[in-house]
């Protein structure tokens, strides 16, 4: 199927949980180093979401794919996360919406997190910490965890722990023993590591409307 997105329609495939808990979009890696909807990980992860309960849609970034577009080294990738995530509201009425980043993806879902209220948690995997394009999270107060292979190239567990406790986040990080940042031939491990997240953050979730009730 394909959803509007700010430079053209975006390819993308939704499941509908019903009745469903939550709502998730899940971003794929990179698209100049093969990164797509059909990623393993991502496709994975949409999956076992949706069988958590979740309703679900996975996209492909401008340029990737059937959707339209070129390329914008991850500022035109936020805004159509932001267009997915619009887009999945309107499906999931009433629904909390996570964004579920891999890599690239992650950046893209925490951009658009810290500007858009409405989303209700954030889980990132394969954090690429060692990067410079990761945002500044200061005052960011939604739910946030990360999914990490321990031997992730870009961010060891450890490296992502101590970001996320110099972002107020806490120790929220899932690791895969002996997982590289592909999770080569463990993409269906990984998934089950978000299904972990994404239990934990919608009790926080749970937590939070009791507390204010």
């Amino acid at each position: 199927m394909w959803i509007p997105g700010p430079a053209g329609r975006l390819e993308a495939a939704l499941r509908v949980s019903c009745p469903a808990r939550a709502a998730a979009v899940v971003a794929h890696p990179h698209p100049l180093h093969g990164g797509t909807l059909h990623n393993p990980v991502v496709f994975h992860a949409d999956r076992e979401l949706f069988r958590a309960g979740f309703t679900t849609l996975r996209f492909n970034f401008r340029g990737v794919g059937e959707s339209e577009g070129a390329h914008d080294e991850g500022r035109g990738e936020t805004e159509d996360l932001g267009a997915a995530a619009s887009w999945l509201r309107g499906v999931a009425l009433g629904l909390p919406v996570f964004l579920v980043g891999y890599s690239f993806g992650s950046i893209c879902a925490l951009r658009h997190a810290l500007a858009d209220r409405s989303v209700a948690a954030v889980i990132a995997i394969g954090l690429p910490v060692r990067t410079d394009h990761l945002p500044d999270l200061t005052g960011f107060s939604r739910p946030l965890a990360v999914v990490q292979g321990e031997r992730d190239e870009f961010g060891t567990p450890a490296e992502v722990e101590s970001w996320l406790r110099s972002a107020g986040q806490g120790d929220k990080v899932f690791v895969l023993p002996g997982c590289f940042h592909l999770f080569p031939g463990r993409a269906r491990e990984a998934a089950g590591e978000v299904v972990r997240a994404a239990e934990r953050l919608l009790t926080s979730l749970s937590s939070a409307t009791r507390t204010k009730e």
